[in-house]
């Protein structure tokens, strides 16, 4: 885990000081209730196996040119580090934002991840029928290693550089990455910061 963290730092610390990233737009840091029983959304097929906290950050970049045809949506990076040992995760992808009035906005953001949990169907063979039990009811499964992730979020600005959010996202593989698809869902709230 340390490890992870410090190469993941590292990366940022160095992809951030390269010309190709000088198109940062925005930035955010959040705090988030992972595989959320609070309000149960009702997307994952069961939820509250892995119900802890993680802190996320994501960095959002201007909108290339070439994307313009698909409503000009912004390229993002993100990675999600949870504080209890349960799943982490990091991944990029497209966002699309819609502004209401001077002060609030709605994003929809979709992209792909990788992560650290527990891949049940990889593991199947090497375990006994009772370890597999243990396991599948402890955590949650999968199904594949890479997962589709979409959220939403409601954001209200502050001042022109600093928002509050409010978000709700949605880890799975969509039975299209693999043939379990328990998926997972988590609530948060980020601060941005727009440059």
């Amino acid at each position: 885990m340390l490890k992870s963290i410090c190469i993941s730092t590292g990366l940022i610390a160095v992809l951030s000081a390269t010309p190709a990233f000088a198109q940062i737009t925005e930035v955010r840091v959040g705090i988030s209730d992972f595989d959320e029983t609070t309000l149960d959304l009702g997307i994952s097929a069961v939820n509250g196996r892995e119900n802890s906290v993680a802190i996320n950050g994501e960095i959002i970049f201007e909108e290339p040119e070439f994307l313009k045809w698909a409503l000009t949506p912004q390229p993002y990076i993100n990675a999600t580090i949870n504080l209890e040992g349960e799943t982490s995760y990091g991944g990029a992808g497209l966002l699309w934002r819609q502004t209401f009035g001077d002060k609030f906005y709605g994003d929809f953001a979709f992209g792909l991840v990788v992560h650290t949990g527990t891949n049940v169907v990889d593991r199947d063979n090497a375990l006994s029928f009772f370890e597999f039990i243990e396991l599948t009811n402890e955590e949650i499964s999968f199904g594949s290693r890479i997962l589709f992730r979409e959220q939403l979020t409601l954001g209200y600005r502050i001042t022109d550089k600093w928002s509050a959010e409010v978000f709700a996202e949605h880890l799975s593989n969509g039975q299209i990455l693999g043939s379990v698809n328990e998926g997972v869902d988590i609530l948060g709230l980020k601060a941005s910061k727009r440059f």
